[in-house]
């Protein structure tokens, strides 16, 4: 958080993982106490969740689409949202499909991101048309996996077709690519009729 009234602000990935419940107690106790007797903080978490849940219900309903965390998901589905994942990795053909109940399908997006600090995704389809990007991710050293989001709703417009994913970065003036995928979208299941 970017509170300067406060000498001691809470780190935004504080808040996400409190909102997500994803800190050890210790943690949580010690953003619950300071929010206590800071005013200035205490405003700004509040703020804060209440832009989390707006976020969750603009993802449930599948108009969101972004690069989440592992605590977000598991958030999102104990809210009850229906979530589908796919994990890209390697070479080869994944396929992949998309039900008439989800909301957001989640590309775990597997590569070895160490000569970057920040990546670009694009989808498109064998056309050329873009159907979805994301650029500027930021990638820590180490990182091995980015989750990106994409609402089920824009991937239940698709008949079935092939899906490329392209993961690149700016490395110096070039950009350069760090990882390709083909997805084979077989199009749009209804549970109700399989």
């Amino acid at each position: 958080m970017t509170n300067a009234r406060c000498p001691e602000p809470i780190e935004f990935s504080d808040i996400v993982d409190y909102w997500t419940g994803d800190l050890s107690r210790a943690d949580e106790d010690r953003i619950e106490e300071h929010v206590f007797t800071c005013a200035d903080c205490a405003r700004e978490l509040a703020e804060a969740k209440t832009l989390a849940r707006g976020v969750a219900a603009v993802a449930r309903e599948g108009r969101i689409g972004a690069v989440v965390t592992d605590a977000m998901l598991n958030r999102l589905a104990a809210d009850g949202a229906r979530i589908r994942m796919f994990t890209l990795e390697g070479s080869g053909i994944i396929p992949c499909a998309v039900w008439a109940d989800d909301d957001l399908v989640v590309s775990r997006i597997r590569a070895d991101f160490d000569q970057s600090d920040s990546v670009t995704i694009v989808t498109r389809l064998p056309s050329g048309d873009e159907i979805g990007r994301v650029s500027d991710v930021p990638v820590r050293p180490g990182q091995r996996e980015i989750l990106n989001a994409f609402p089920a709703a824009d991937l239940r417009k698709l008949p079935a077709t092939r899906v490329q994913v392209i993961v690149t970065a700016q490395v110096g003036s070039d950009e350069r690519t760090i990882a390709e995928y083909t997805l084979e979208h077989g199009g749009t299941f209804d549970r109700l009729n399989t």
